[in-house]
């Protein structure tokens, strides 16, 4: 990781000031006499109040006196010192009260390893505001409050200091030019040891954005593979559907690296990749043979998909939807399916039956392919609840006219148990499994032996 995207996580796990603010926010929530809440910190024997909430914002960049204000008094003592009428304690400067119309207030030391470093000012427009169950509140929470806002500008500090150094050692490359990249494996180290401690939310979604960056970048990391979809009335390979196959170690299943790449911001660079390279492949199929790729809905709605199946034979192409991250955007999913069936494209529909995300997918975009997913498939042949889903689902497209391919099929049980039902297509390793173009046979049927089985018919 580079750094500037070091600098970048620590700034937001770790900015004191950010932190300062939370801090006052939730202070004036939990006090509810407060009006105001600021917290300041020492430098120069003179107080610089840097957060505030309520009507200690306008605080924030106000300086006192170290030895002229309740604040200053509490950082020299070291105490919890409470006013119940600043107007006439001699400890408070009135003038500096008045002008941020605080009438009530209780200073709270804050200390970082026996040294004080600064104050939270709690106040009020009311004389005795603050009752002791208050103090005894603040007084408990002082502690937290103090290693919390010291713990962030020690954290800001030391990660910025190793920002520093690199930063240093980088000006001396050749030219005096700052240097982004690790010229030393230990520096790289170092750096994911910090963004893994600080903010392992962005460092994981960092590291994953390098990963599938190195894919876009190096086209032999990601492969395509193509598994038969068979018309099982005539045996006859009618489509092959491209499958992404990543060459990586160490190795993950194809939908964890879209989930992924969607993840990290990737998602659609990722997919057309993949599409592209699917459709480079295109030319090399028979005629009758349809090639079926997969995309989400942010790639479909995307102006890149469009403009590369015009290129390619687009009345010999099916869009399959998937979907790696919720969608429910159907008006500008919907145009843009038009936009392509306009085109001669036909779209499937992916994993029915899987959860009520696949069935609103059909109602909504009336697909000209429906999918059942593999668990509805598997042990078909034996399940009757399974063969009344898949009934009904075949009498539903065939009312919208739409056809039905089964998935995953892997016995012949399977198989004759969906011909029998009047599924018409299907895929699965019974049929053939995910394999490069030149080692599949798309010439000849896949399951001349079992036609006689059953009659479509039945």
């Amino acid at each position: 990781m580079s750094r500037r995207e070091l600098a970048t996580a620590v700034g937001e796990a770790v900015d004191p000031t950010t932190l300062m603010q939370r801090v006052c926010d939730r202070t004036l929530e939990l006090i509810c006499a407060a009006d105001g809440v600021a917290i300041g910190l020492l430098a120069d024997q003179n107080i610089t109040y840097a957060s505030g909430a309520g009507s200690g914002r306008s605080s924030v960049g106000t300086t006192v006196g170290l030895h002229a204000s309740l604040s200053g008094l509490a950082i020299r003592t070291g105490e919890i010192l409470r006013s119940a009428d600043i107007l006439n304690d001699p400890r408070v400067d009135p003038m500096a009260c008045q002008a941020l119309s605080e009438v009530s207030l209780v200073c709270i030391p804050l200390s970082r390893s026996n040294v004080v470093y600064g104050v939270m000012a709690v106040n009020a427009s009311r004389v005795d505001a603050f009752t002791d169950e208050h103090v005894d509140l603040l007084t408990r929470l002082a502690d937290f409050v103090s290693v919390a806002v010291g713990s962030a500008w020690d954290l800001h500090r030391a990660t910025h200091e190793l920002v520093r150094l690199r930063h240093d050692d980088s000006s001396h490359d050749a030219g005096g030019t700052a240097n982004d990249d690790l010229s030393h494996p230990s520096e790289e180290t170092s750096r994911r040891y910090v963004m893994g401690v600080l903010d392992p939310v962005t460092a994981t979604r960092i590291d994953t954005r390098r990963r599938i960056q190195r894919v876009l970048d190096d086209p032999s990391m990601l492969s395509i593979v193509f598994q038969p979809v068979v018309d099982l009335f005539t045996g006859d390979v009618i489509a092959v559907e491209a499958l992404a196959r990543f060459n990586v170690v160490p190795a993950q299943p194809p939908n964890v690296w879209f989930d992924d790449a969607h993840r990290a911001g990737l998602g659609v660079e990722l997919e057309m990749f993949a599409i592209s390279q699917a459709l480079g492949h295109r030319s090399l199929l028979p005629d009758e043979v349809t090639l079926t790729i997969n995309a989400g809905p942010e790639t479909i709605v995307g102006p890149h998909l469009r403009r590369a199946l015009m290129d390619a034979a687009p009345q010999r192409i099916v869009v399959e939807l998937t979907e790696h991250t919720s969608f429910d955007h159907y008006p500008g999913l919907q145009a843009a399916l038009f936009a392509l069936r306009r085109e001669g494209i036909r779209v499937a529909v992916d994993d029915a039956g899987s959860g009520y995300s696949s069935l609103t997918h059909i109602l909504q975009l009336a697909p000209d392919f429906i999918k059942l997913d593999r668990e509805m498939i598997r042990g078909i042949d034996i399940d009757p609840v399974r063969r009344a889903l898949v009934t009904s689902l075949v009498a539903f497209a065939g009312d919208t006219g739409a056809e039905i391919v089964a998935e995953g099929l892997e016995t012949i049980d399977e198989l004759d148990a969906v011909r029998r039902l009047g599924v018409r297509y299907a895929q699965g390793y019974y049929l053939g499994r995910p394999s490069p173009l030149a080692s599949l046979d798309l010439g000849r049927p896949l399951i001349s032996a079992v036609r006689a089985t059953a009659s479509p018919c039945e």
